[in-house]
């Protein structure tokens, strides 16, 4: 894969293939996100189904870029979990941080696995969602040719990474091949917010993902933007 700037000048690849940091002024680097236009090439997601989503079928064809993605539009859902009314006996839906405020309050008994199960996944549910919303409030300031990870479908560049994510996403998935034309930016993940830390370091890595920049162990992952097929299914 090869990188250029927005104005397509091209940018000189280390042995890795990453853009080489040495050859490029800092400069440059502020200037707007590591982008490339591909027509007609292969592109590796990992799909599956979820209550939110479907998953992809082979011939399928995508316009990305338009709506949010499955990923995004989770949240246009409100997270809650089961409850027995005390008074009826059926089952009600008591919303995140209500559940979490009536097991501190006593109205609701539940065991401490649970408890920190849930506890957990309300926390990353929100840590999640904020770094989301910085990520985009940062791109559209400063990025802005950047395709949106609000509204992208995430990729790989190779096969082997896309098995790789599988694995990461707990290995439910099927691998599709995709034909692209339209928008990449490839970025390193590991520079995502995931546990707590200072705003000003969140907003800087931000920066930092939006560039193109790689940290000391990357794992990469390819934003794309424009018109998609599923050419191939089940890798």
């Amino acid at each position: 894969m090869t990188y250029t700037w927005l104005d397509h000048t091209p940018i000189a690849a280390d042995a890795r293939g990453f853009p080489n940091r040495v050859e490029c002024p800092d400069k440059r680097w502020t200037e707007g996100a590591i982008v490339e236009q591909i027509t007609n090439a292969k592109l590796y997601h990992v799909t599956v189904a979820a209550p939110y989503k479907t998953a992809l079928t082979a011939g399928q064809i995508l316009q990305v870029g338009v709506a949010h993605n499955p990923f995004f539009g989770f949240y246009e859902s409100a997270v809650a979990f089961p409850v027995t009314d005390h008074v009826t006996g059926g089952t009600i839906q008591v919303k995140a941080v209500d559940w979490l405020r009536r097991v501190k309050a006593g109205t609701i008994m539940t065991t401490p696995q649970t408890l920190a199960t849930i506890a957990e996944e309300v926390t990353m549910h929100y840590v999640i969602l904020s770094r989301e919303l910085m990520m985009e409030q940062i791109r559209v300031r400063e990025f802005v040719d950047a395709p949106s990870r609000q509204t992208c479908i995430y990729a790989s560049d190779n096969l082997a990474e896309a098995k790789k994510w599988n694995a990461t996403l707990g290995g439910a998935g099927s691998v599709c091949e995709l034909t692209c034309t339209g928008t990449i930016h490839v970025a390193d993940s590991r520079l995502l917010l995931t546990d707590s830390e200072p705003l000003s370091v969140t907003l800087d890595r931000a920066r930092q993902y939006w560039r193109g920049d790689i940290s000391p162990n990357p794992y990469m992952e390819t934003l794309f933007v424009g018109d998609a097929t599923v050419t191939g299914i089940g890798f």
